[in-house]
């Protein structure tokens, strides 16, 4: 026997990480009872691409931008993609959306925002964490 690990357990501790953007989930209820439509778009809170300069508010005061950031410079995927709006037809669905984007149910934010979404009817879930790829797969993005 060798004291050294096998090789999938070093292939799979060397494998690079995703970089993972910081983002909030903004949902808002439509109608009431359990026929209400909830929609569910993420928003990305890096500051790096055109859409996080465009939204700036002070985006008129500095129209003049380096030619290195604008849009037709920069590759599309993910992190440039607008975000794409989810649909959940009731709040059973809108539960399993959230589970299979990777809310926390534990966490008292995404509690919190729940109850917020049923007095209110909108609500954020903050600290998301997401790489391209998983907004991508979770369809939360444009492709």
């Amino acid at each position: 026997m060798s004291a050294l690990p096998s090789g999938s357990g070093v292939a799979a501790r060397l494998a690079p990480t995703k970089p993972r953007t910081r983002g909030f989930l903004h949902i808002v209820r439509h109608g009431a009872g359990p026929h209400a439509i909830y929609v569910v778009t993420y928003h990305r809170l890096g500051h790096d691409g055109p859409s996080a300069v465009e939204n700036h508010p002070e985006h008129k005061e500095h129209a003049s931008l380096p030619s290195e950031l604008s849009p037709a410079s920069l590759p599309a995927d993910a992190a440039t993609a607008p975000p794409k709006p989810v649909l959940a037809e009731g709040a059973q669905a809108l539960i399993e959306l959230l589970e299979r984007i990777g809310v926390d149910f534990r966490l008292g934010d995404a509690r919190g925002a729940l109850e917020d979404i049923l007095r209110l009817g909108s609500a954020n879930i903050p600290d998301l964490w997401l790489s391209d790829e998983e907004m991508l797969e979770k369809g939360l993005v444009e492709q």
